[in-house]
């Protein structure tokens, strides 16, 4: 009997420690199991903050390339100050939108501009027509190229003492350019207003008084240098300025006595060198130049006095 209690008690002490050796186990299994959960949250976000590192560092070598991309192309260029500069300035933002960026060496004229545009100093002119470029063609030796009109200033007479030409007394001294392009519209107006009968052969060339051959109305025309012209008005009856001196110089230009017709031919041009003739940033600075949004800042903004060429 002893002994059958002794193999029972023994029997029973077994499976206690069986019964907690299996426990031991499920636990160590539940750990295992947190463990691995943990070690699989820990590598997914190691995953993802990984992936989000290289698409960030993706995203900056994309804007590197794009800063590299849209560099800015500077075009250095001379213009009057009014209307020219006025007018590139109002294209700045589109121009800006395209990566150009202009840097406008002078809006003072003289003659050195020319030397700069044929030298390479400069990449285009703002302030010249076709008839100027081909005169200083001829005068320069130099090979020019017009990539588009801009804007016409139709030639225009002003006076400082009289209203209007029926005013203007028998032998009235009129001051005229004697840069000849310049000088070739001025005589053309005064032959379309009945003043005088120019020789059929004059050019833009060698437009000069010489060239008249008859005068129908009894005046005095003096030649000089344009840029004298405005400070020395009080001298003459009536003067003949592009408008965008007038305009420089506060001159209510609605108020001439007699100018171009708005069919003018002497748009004013971006004139360029051999150098820049295919150069894709001009272009498109033309193109922004002639379309409808600085057409009617032209339209708008001058009242008249300088319209839109004709593309």
């Amino acid at each position: 009997m002893k002994r059958k209690l002794a193999v029972l008690l023994m029997t029973a002490m077994t499976a206690s420690a069986f019964l907690t050796g299996c426990g031991n186990g499920a636990d160590e299994a539940g750990n295992t199991t947190d463990n691995a959960a943990d070690a699989a949250d820990t590598n997914a976000e190691d995953t993802a903050a990984e992936s989000t590192d290289k698409a960030e560092s993706a995203d900056e070598q994309t804007g590197d390339a794009q800063d590299a991309s849209g560099e800015k192309t500077v075009l250095k260029a001379v213009c009057d100050l009014t209307p020219h500069s006025e007018i590139l300035e109002a294209a700045s933002d589109l121009l800006a939108a395209e990566g150009i960026e202009l840097d406008i060496v002078s809006t003072t004229w003289d003659a050195t501009w020319n030397d700069m545009l044929i030298d390479g100093e400069i990449d285009f002119a703002y302030f010249m027509h076709v008839p100027a470029m081909e005169s200083i063609e001829e005068e320069m030796g130099a090979t020019l190229y017009s990539m588009g009109g801009i804007h016409i200033e139709p030639y225009a007479c002003f006076s400082d003492k009289y209203a209007s030409k029926e005013e203007l007394p028998e032998n009235a001294v009129i001051a005229i350019p004697n840069d000849s392009s310049n000088e070739y519209r001025a005589l053309k107006v005064l032959e379309t207003e009945g003043f005088i009968k120019l020789n059929p052969d004059m050019t833009a060339i060698d437009a000069s008084i010489q060239k008249i051959d008859e005068y129908l109305i009894p005046i005095e025309i003096v030649e000089m240098d344009q840029a004298n012209i405005i400070p020395s008005a009080a001298d003459f009856d009536a003067y003949f300025v592009n408008v965008n001196r007038a305009l420089e110089a506060s001159i209510d230009t609605t108020s001439y006595l007699m100018r171009e017709g708005e069919d003018s031919e002497y748009a004013n041009i971006i004139t360029v060198t051999e150098t820049n003739k295919d150069n894709e940033s001009i272009k498109k600075l033309v193109e922004i130049l002639q379309s409808d949004e600085i057409r009617q800042f032209i339209t708008d903004h001058f009242n008249g006095a300088v319209i839109p060429a004709k593309n």
